[in-house]
């Protein structure tokens, strides 16, 4: 028998969830795109997208603004819906910079193509 309650906090568990959940957000979206290709044509989805690409931009920029400045109150949520121990908890809170950081290279380096300008 273990001292810990049934529905603690794992994070093999935690870590396949939110693998899987990508995955099929990712495949979902591959799917969207295909049959929107297959719908409306190559260049005319290439268009849409083209018209729309500054809101979304603005909207990724958003929210990583928001999810950092709400950083504490996030974290506290997410520990005490997923009964977080307090130590484990608190560390987060310590990655708030380290996450801020990687989210604008992420952001910079794939969703602004500098990568792509970098090897032309």
């Amino acid at each position: 028998m273990s001292s810990e309650p049934q529905d603690a906090f794992d994070a093999r568990c935690a870590r396949r969830r939110i693998l899987r959940l990508s995955a099929i957000l990712f495949t979902v979206i591959a799917v969207l795109v295909l049959v929107l290709i297959e719908v409306y044509g190559y260049s005319a989805v290439r268009d849409g997208w083209d018209r729309i690409a500054p809101v979304v931009t603005a909207v990724k920029w958003g929210g990583m603004v928001v999810l950092i400045w709400q950083w504490k109150p996030f974290i506290n949520w997410v520990a005490q819906r997923q009964r977080l121990i307090a130590g484990y908890r608190d560390y987060l809170l310590t990655l708030r910079w380290r996450i801020a950081v990687a989210l604008v290279v992420l952001e910079i380096l794939f969703g602004q193509n500098l990568l792509a300008h970098l090897w032309n």
